[in-house]
């Protein structure tokens, strides 16, 4: 319109009133320029308004590059905020899983403890069991010394009674062979005394020859007889020596017995002692089984509790991650919308500029037109 105008407006002759809307324009579009205020011609009044066209329609342009700009920003901030929800349930899953593997880590460090307590008390219990066990071996051991040094003193004395009764017997036998031989020499005494007494008519006839001869045996006889006498005394206080020993012995057999009884008892003490060391110490040995066990269950509660440390590493730094990466987006998604609303702003100044120019240039060619109607109607 401005353009099929422009003839009419240049034949116009009334400068003054061209002059007020061109300078009503120049002003209002002086800002945006930055130019002087002057005053235009219609023609130029056309041409500033065209160029405040265009220059309304790049600052269209520009706002819808900015709004553009927001919504890519508004989606990429949607596309955060999805992100950072997204990381931050998987956060919550994370830290739920590292929770529920702590807990577990505490029920084994709790039942690793548990072990521990019940395997040192059960080798401790066993250590006292051992001890005692040594303790009865010990006292079994002096019982069977003792039993022993009994035993060997009954034998001794047994020994030393036995060799005083082979003394006895053969006294007592040596008594008994020298009174048969005493008696055999008193029968053969009496026999010849019977024989001398016939043979000399019982003394009448001493100077027989008969008994004579008889004498002289008679004689032999009696010296004979004599000996064996003198033999059978020494036999007999070798007999009486041989009893008083044996008498002497006597309290020492009664002791002897007493001894070997003690002995007797003092193994069957050492047996029991052993016995009940035995049964200490295959108890022991159970418990020590047991404690065995246990550590080896500890090793298995270590090792699964080195697992689980692992895990509950595993899962906290990956929850740490998440969250890392859901705090990211979060601030992502501000800067996102505020560059949105910024841009929005941005663009809201710039179609308010467009807006302004545009109505300022219309503004501008209305008062043009309206003073050239009037020229008119006065011409």
């Amino acid at each position: 319109q401005l353009l099929l105008m422009a003839p009419v407006v240049m034949k116009l002759s009334a400068a003054a009133l061209v002059l007020v809307g061109v300078a009503m324009v120049a002003h209002s579009v002086s800002h945006e320029f930055s130019r002087p205020d002057e005053l235009l011609s219609p023609l130029q009044v056309g041409r500033y308004a065209v160029r405040a066209e265009r220059q309304s329609g790049d600052y269209d342009q520009k706002a819808e590059r900015q709004i553009a700009f927001a919504t890519d920003n508004d989606n990429a901030a949607s596309g955060e905020r999805d992100l950072a929800a997204k990381e931050e349930k998987r956060a919550r899953d994370s830290a739920y899983l590292a929770a529920d593997v702590k807990s577990r880590i505490d029920k084994i460090l709790e039942e690793g403890r548990d072990q521990v307590n019940q395997a040192t008390k059960l080798k401790a219990k066993a250590g006292r069991l051992q001890e005692m066990a040594a303790e009865l071996l010990s006292k079994g051991k002096s019982e069977k010394e003792t039993a022993a040094a009994l035993k060997a003193k009954y034998y001794k004395t047994m020994d030393d009674y036995g060799k005083a009764v082979e003394e006895i017997d053969k006294s007592t036998q040596k008594a008994q062979q020298i009174l048969d031989q005493m008696n055999a020499q008193s029968l053969t005494l009496a026999q010849i005394a019977t024989e001398y007494g016939t043979a000399s008519d019982h003394g009448k006839d001493p100077g027989a020859a008969a008994a004579t001869a008889l004498k002289a045996q008679l004689q032999q006889a009696q010296k004979d007889l004599a000996a064996i006498t003198a033999q059978k005394s020494k036999a007999d206080d070798d007999t009486a020596n041989a009893r008083k020993l044996a008498d002497q012995y006597q309290p020492l057999i009664i002791q002897a017995e007493k001894d070997k009884r003690g002995s007797d008892f003092h193994f069957q003490e050492f047996a029991h002692l052993t016995q009940q060391a035995d049964s200490l110490q295959n108890r022991a040995d159970a418990l020590l089984a047991r404690a065995d066990s246990i550590d080896g269950l500890i090793q298995s509660t270590q090792q699964e509790l080195s697992s689980k440390r692992k895990s509950f590493e595993h899962y906290k730094n990956r929850a740490q991650t998440e969250m890392a990466i859901s705090l990211q987006a979060e601030d992502k998604e501000a800067l996102l919308r505020k560059q949105a609303r910024e841009a929005r702003y941005k663009a809201a100044e710039l179609s308010d500029k467009a807006r302004r120019l545009r109505a300022l240039a219309q503004k501008g060619v209305n008062n043009v037109m309206e003073s050239t109607q009037d020229i008119q109607q006065e011409s």
